[in-house]
């Protein structure tokens, strides 16, 4: 495929068609500082694993955390009742001894509901020695229920639990209670939340002043909005737990001991972990005696720290230095390379809200300006599959009758120009009177900082927006401070990527006009009452043919709306150092589990 003008110049600037980073977002290497001595020694300096990440974390508290690299070091830290198995794609017990006895409940207060029955493993103890208990899961879901709290992404999947009954005889033992039968209802009850100690997180046990069902209600939302308590409480959950290593406090193997910002983030095993008295359970393997993630922004930097044996796994390489180094016979012989499918789409949004990006007209305009096959030649090259919407085109239900929106500048000029939009001055940025004042067609393009897809991507957009009248400012960004951005609405075109798990989609958190308020993830205000109808039903609907049917047209409404410039599955790019073993990789993010990591034993 002919690689355009703007494409040659936007990898020539992003790095991607050469080692020299010519256009800034680079740090430099750092002299090393993990090196390990000698890869058949089983010291703890040698067995630390050390990951790389592009960014820091958002934050440490994993209910009000709205980031995907945050979530790979939470796993760490804290525990879900189930997880997916990379092995087979399927939810597996961790924190719980079982998957749940799930129960179809045909009379009493929950008729036409169904009930879920979890027991937490009896060894399961958190840091002060304390057990684990159905209080504790009970807890965690009213602080995401707290409207203050900064879970919005979170309470669509927890919106069906109306009640939570411990057993008398077993405190470990609950059984969760709907009067609806929700089609989600393992996955968004076991894998949605990890289970926090209320003792910690809540000392003085504030949330166990307010039922379930008053929480539920939406008759009391303003006022417990305005409730002295919730808001007292709500303050300090979002902010104290964030970042301390003292105030970070779970029942996983592993515990926070630095947080240096732009450098590192250091767990160390816990010395006496619960999980090493459970046997047969892979979900709970933890073998690294520290885990060290290092942050570098900038490409070259991370690989030249793996060669220099500083770093032991990177993820998410560039493609072009992916397929580099696959050829790259001394980096192959201590790594190893693959390439799982992820469920994961790289998108652009539009915030809808602003009066240059209201009408559909203009964002289609601005999608017919992406060429997304020569992106994914020459960006991913080849690694990538187009999407056409926001369900993972490897599932069963993705919507496969919607035609691709094709590159074509000639209909974005029409499509702008249908919607009103004119050059009324001679200055080349096209403008249109809205509300009595001239609006000009300016609009910034934020993406994270050094990013190899997103960063290329704003500037082929810019450089084709000028084209056809719409001037495109870049606003590279440190990727904690986007997803805020991002959450508060302070964006106009914002690239991010929606990563999910191999479950069932829940379209409410990111597509239900309801999750357009602050802090929940429908950033763009998004929303029709054909379509917020659709995502109810689905949530409701069990069989899977009517479900997949709904599935199909929402997807179809979200199509013609165009709040999203939808882009490319891609395929994940995994480097890790062939000193450990259990290093399978998998589609379940981030592709591996690094507790399962063990140094390799010396060979005799």
């Amino acid at each position: 495929m002919k690689m355009t003008e703007a494409l040659k110049n936007a990898l020539l600037c992003s790095g991607l068609l050469s080692m020299v980073y010519a256009c800034g977002d680079t740090n430099k290497p750092t002299e090393p500082t993990d090196k390990p001595t000698n890869i058949s020694t089983t010291s703890t300096a040698d067995a630390a694993l050390r990951i790389h990440e592009q960014d820091d974390p958002d934050h440490m508290n994993p209910l009000v955390s709205s980031a995907a690299n945050s979530e790979y070091i939470h796993n760490n830290l804290f525990q879900k009742l189930l997880r997916y198995n990379p092995s087979d794609l399927k939810l597996t017990p961790q924190l719980a001894v079982s998957l749940p006895e799930v129960t179809v409940i045909e009379e009493g207060d929950y008729a036409g509901g169904m009930s879920l029955t979890y027991e937490i493993h009896p060894e399961a103890t958190w840091d002060n020695g304390t057990p684990v208990t159905g209080e504790d899961y009970i807890f965690t879901i009213k602080a995401i229920k707290n409207p203050k709290v900064n879970s919005a992404a979170l309470r669509p999947y927890v919106q069906f639990i109306d009640d939570i009954i411990v057993d008398e005889t077993n405190p470990k033992v609950f059984t969760i209670y709907s009067k609806e039968r929700y089609f989600q209802a393992e996955e968004s009850s076991g894998n949605v939340t990890f289970v926090l100690p209320e003792y910690h997180y809540d000392a003085e046990g504030v949330m166990r002043q307010f039922a379930i069902a008053q929480l539920n209600d939406p008759a009391n939302t303003e006022e417990l909005k305005k409730d002295a308590s919730i808001i007292r409480f709500a303050q300090e959950f979002n902010q104290k737990y964030g970042r301390e290593p003292e105030q970070v406090v779970g029942s996983g193997p592993y515990r926070l001991t630095e947080w240096t910002t732009g450098e590192r983030i250091v767990l160390d095993r816990k010395k006496e972990w619960w999980g090493d008295k459970v046997k047969d359970n892979k979900m709970l393997e933890a073998h690294p005696p520290k885990i060290i993630y290092r942050i570098f922004r900038d490409w070259t930097a991370a690989i030249t720290n793996a060669k220099d044996g500083q770093i032991d796994v990177l993820r998410s390489l560039p493609p072009t230095d992916y397929n580099r180094l696959k050829e790259d016979s001394k980096f192959n012989a201590t790594f190893d390379l693959s390439s799982p499918d992820q469920f994961m789409y790289q998108y652009i949004a539009f915030n809808s809200r602003l009066p240059q990006l209201k009408d559909k007209r203009v964002r289609r305009a601005l999608a017919h300006l992406i060429d997304r096959d020569d992106l994914i030649m020459s960006i991913m090259e080849g690694m990538a599959t187009k999407a056409n919407g926001p369900v993972h085109p490897r599932k069963d239900y993705y919507n496969k009758a919607l035609k691709d929106i094709e590159y074509n500048p000639e209909k974005a000029k029409e499509l702008l120009t249908e919607a009103g939009w004119k050059d009324s001055d001679g200055d080349n940025i096209l403008d249109k009177m809205i509300g009595g004042k001239k609006v000009e067609m300016r609009l910034e393009y934020k993406y994270t900082q050094g990013h190899p897809i997103r960063k290329p991507m704003g500037i082929i957009l810019k450089d084709e927006a000028a084209r056809v009248g719409v001037e495109i400012t870049l606003a590279p960004t440190d990727f904690p401070s986007l997803l805020q951005d991002a959450d508060n609405r302070e964006f106009e075109l914002v690239a991010l990527a929606w990563v999910n798990t191999p479950g069932l989609d829940d379209m409410k958190q990111v597509w239900h006009s309801e999750a357009a308020v602050e802090g929940g993830d429908n950033r763009v205000g998004f929303g029709t009452p054909e379509s917020d109808k659709i995502i109810d039903e689905i949530r409701e609907t069990l069989d899977t043919e009517k479900r997949n049917t709904l599935y199909e047209r929402l997807q179809e409404i979200i199509y013609e709306e165009q709040p999203y410039i939808f882009l490319f599955a891609t395929s994940e790019r995994i480097a890790i150092h062939n000193r450990f073993e259990g290093t399978e990789t998998s589609p379940a993010r981030p592709g591996y589990i690094e507790a399962r990591f063990k140094l390799r034993k010396k060979e005799q």
